[in-house]
């Protein structure tokens, strides 16, 4: 068992935390991800419009699990062996994640944050990037709580099924 706050990293596929599992995608996760990539709430400050049909979210798993670069480092988010989520970097350095909203509030996403950045940090990352909506708030805090720093902000960055959004852009260095 890990000590409280620490992570316990186990080989490159597996992170372990107090109450986590961050391990790599499997193509069994694909219905537990649709639950996520269906509900509006988790969705709201995607990148991709909200999934209607299962083949979507095998596609866009089959990304995880096939990659197209070497500058991936992408978990699944696992609480007693089920899937809530997802972090990491599709693309290096830029994070992102996403929660089962049914857990917000509870500390998941920081714990899994706090041990992602500790795997970046010993991989010798230099640095961590995010793209984040600015009306998303909770982001922005869990983000500025890991460390994160602002460092701009443009308007209509992404255009999420005919809505333009705005990007707040935020940086954590991780060397000393």
């Amino acid at each position: 068992m890990c000590s409280k706050g620490r992570a316990e990293l186990a080989g490159d596929d597996v992170i372990r935390t107090e109450r986590l599992v961050l391990r790599r995608a499997r193509s069994d996760d694909a219905s537990a991800l649709h639950r996520l990539f269906t509900n509006p709430v988790a969705m709201r400050y995607w990148s991709r419009p909200v999934h209607e049909q299962m083949e979507q979210t095998e596609n866009w798993l089959q990304s995880m699990l096939d990659p197209p670069t070497a500058e991936t480092d992408d978990f699944i988010v696992t609480l007693d062996g089920a899937l809530i989520g997802k972090l990491g970097c599709w693309q290096l350095p830029d994070v992102g994640f996403m929660l089962d909203p049914d857990l917000w509030g509870r500390g998941y996403a920081y714990e899994a944050f706090t041990a992602f950045i500790e795997r970046r940090r010993r991989l010798g990352s230099s640095h961590l990037t995010a793209d984040v909506d600015p009306e998303n708030e909770a982001s922005l805090r869990l983000l500025k709580r890991v460390g994160f720093n602002e460092t701009g902000r443009e308007a209509r960055t992404w255009n999420i099924a005919g809505e333009w959004r705005d990007s707040v852009y935020l940086r954590l260095d991780l060397t000393t």
